[in-house]
């Protein structure tokens, strides 16, 4: 196999410069269509990326250059059509600052236009490991693509490398770096792996061998090379394949209490919202305080309760102590538990070997239906944060949502971390937080802020907040509290935020929450756009389980973001979240926010806050 390679490179060589001169031609006829072809629709999300035109699906390659300050973002692209097709390219997108992005269109792709370049990651090879790289190229833009070929017959693992900071790449002359002759190999989520005293530092690959429910661990000198160090098997929520996995440091933070940016003007009182992405990455300023993302201080601590875990009080000095956990995420479809895709994720120990989760459980990074394929940045400016991206759509329905020239966007980017979390009052348990970053020096705030606090809410009553000159770009936050004693176990006891359209004031979005279900509800059925209403795997209702954020008041919190065609919401400082598409007719922007309950006595919102955006 080796020597038929070798006489292939020449053929190979040859075929890497039509694959170029494809690329460029491709590239060409997206900047000269783009610009008159996104105005079709003016429903497409401000601050969530899309592509100008054609399909995207998985999130790939996401690294941050700290010579240009550039975040960039790899996807699934087809450029050809708004449907998932072969060929399958990897697209690109660079932003500043996390929030705006500037579409790049094609990156790489494959050489025959059966085979798909499939799901991967990015990598910074600092040290010229791969030996790539002369001291022309910046240690900091030394980026290496590790992605999966998918032919007719297998899936193999690829490497290819950039001289120019990510923007042209060349396959490396000896692919496929890793083959194991099967037909379902793909999604290698690439890290370096410092190492223990006793070893020496080696790249780890996580890549999926999707329908034997599998995570293979590979380890690596040089990111040419691979040996199978173990598996992680037949763990979690299985549906019917796993596909995209990683894993990750994430820093542990003894509580969920989020402090502002120090020295910046917050647009929103809810915890979530920070004016400067600078100031959020640069958590190890001193300005912040005990309750500051990055932590290791971790000043007056106390024991979890002992119910997490069993009674493992060593877990809990060694995760102060180190201040991270270790993360493995699954993305699973179909088979999610509100229908077609989903992401798991697992918390636990890593030894550069073998991942051990810390207890059983399965638990999920988003509750709603439009999450899938996150994956993490390979760094951030401080090292320390994490970083992620997800594809903000579901795999039951994502090839028919009603929007032209493009289809598909991704989710905000969160950062995550390992914090606690409160099921109920007698358990404590470790989950991911994620809490969405955005600059909001690249929005520009439509009016003032609007408001409602204390306000006892009684059937008679519908507070009402009107939106001028509305953008479709909003976030809001909400805090109430429910007296239970005033529930009836048989009557529907709801609070609901309804989110109306300005042109047509049938088409909107219900929020809420009702006190005996203890639960949150998301309705975003009343539309007129006929896909909303035909498309049976559209889920119009959905749920997500919110418990309070204080037991003793009996206090809910949820911070959200809307943004056209997509609502965030987070609750409890991101412990819970939910993400959902929705279609209105295009043009229709929420003009109008109306608060109502269909009970009295129950429910009192101590503050109620919207702000409005432009994106420039």
């Amino acid at each position: 196999m080796l020597k038929l390679l070798s006489l292939l490179v020449p053929l190979a060589s040859a075929s890497i410069i039509q694959y170029q001169a494809n690329v460029s031609a491709i590239s060409s006829e997206w900047n000269a269509t783009s610009n008159s072809s996104s105005s079709l629709s003016l429903n497409r999300p401000a601050i969530h990326f899309t592509p100008d035109k054609g399909w995207i699906n998985d999130p790939n390659g996401l690294w941050y250059d700290a010579k240009e300050e550039d975040w960039h973002l790899y996807f699934q692209y087809n450029p050809e059509s708004p449907h998932w097709d072969l060929p399958l390219y990897w697209g690109h997108a660079v932003s500043k600052d996390l929030t705006v992005w500037k579409d790049h269109g094609v990156s790489f792709g494959t050489k025959n236009e059966s085979d798909g370049a499939f799901s991967g990651s990015m990598v910074i090879d600092y040290n010229n490991t791969s030996g790539f790289f002369n001291a022309s190229v910046d240690p900091r833009q030394r980026v290496v693509a590790v992605w999966t070929l998918a032919e007719p017959d297998k899936q193999t693992q690829l490497l290819s490398y950039s001289h120019d900071g990510g923007y042209h790449f060349t396959e490396y002359e000896g692919n496929p770096v890793l083959d194991i002759d099967a037909l379902n190999f793909r999604d290698p989520k690439v890290f370096w792996y410092d190492g223990a005293e006793d070893s020496e530092g080696h790249w780890i690959m996580a890549v999926a061998i999707p329908q034997k429910f599998s995570v293979a661990f590979y380890s690596s000198p040089d990111l040419k090379e691979w040996t199978l160090e173990s598996d992680f098997t037949d763990k979690g929520f299985v549906g019917y394949q796993y596909e995209c996995p990683g894993l990750v440091k994430v820093p542990y933070v003894r509580n969920t209490t989020f402090a502002s940016t120090p020295n910046s003007n917050v647009t929103s009182s809810s915890p979530l919202s920070f004016n400067s992405t600078e100031s959020w990455i640069n958590s190890t300023s001193a300005a912040w305080n005990s309750s500051s993302v990055w932590n290791s201080s971790h000043t007056n601590s106390t024991l979890l309760n002992s119910t997490m875990f069993g009674n493992e009080t060593v877990l809990q000095e060694a995760l102060e102590e180190s201040g991270f956990a270790w993360v493995l995420f699954l993305s699973i479809n179909p088979g999610a538990p509100q229908g077609g895709s989903v992401n798991e994720y697992f918390i636990g120990d890593f030894n550069g070997t073998h991942f051990h989760p810390f207890d059983d459980q399965t638990r999920f990074v988003d509750l709603g239906k439009d999450f899938y394929a996150m994956q993490t940045f390979f760094n951030t400016p401080n090292q320390k944060d994490v970083f992620g991206i997800a594809w903000a759509s579901n795999w039951q329905y994502g090839n028919h949502v009603p929007t032209t020239p493009w289809r598909s966007s991704m989710s905000l980017v969160r950062n995550f971390t390992v914090t606690e979390f409160n099921p109920n009052p007698n358990t404590t348990e470790l989950v991911l937080s994620g809490v969405p970053v955005i600059d909001y020096s690249e929005l520009r705030k439509n009016g003032t802020t609007y408001s409602i606090e204390d306000k006892q809410l009684s059937v008679s009553d519908s507070e009402v907040i009107e939106l001028e000159d509305p953008t479709g770009v909003f976030e809001f936050s909400l805090e109430w509290s429910v007296n239970a004693t005033n529930v009836k176990n048989y009557v529907f006891s709801d609070l609901s935020l309804y989110l109306q359209g300005d042109k047509h004031a049938d088409e909107y979005l219900r929020l809420g929450f009702e006190a005996n279900a203890a639960a949150f509800f998301i309705d975003r059925g009343h539309s007129n756009v006929p896909f909303v209403e035909e498309n049976p795997f559209f889920t119009q209702r959905l749920s997500v389980n919110n418990p309070p954020s204080d037991y003793t008041s009996n206090t809910y919190d949820v911070y959200g973001v809307v943004d056209r065609n997509i609502i965030e919401l987070y609750f409890n400082n991101g412990t819970v979240t939910s993400t959902n598409t929705f279609f209105f007719t295009t043009g229709n922007y929420i003009s109008s926010i109306i608060l109502e309950t269909g009970v009295d006595d129950v429910y009192e919102v101590s503050n109620l806050r919207v702000n409005q955006f432009y994106a420039d």
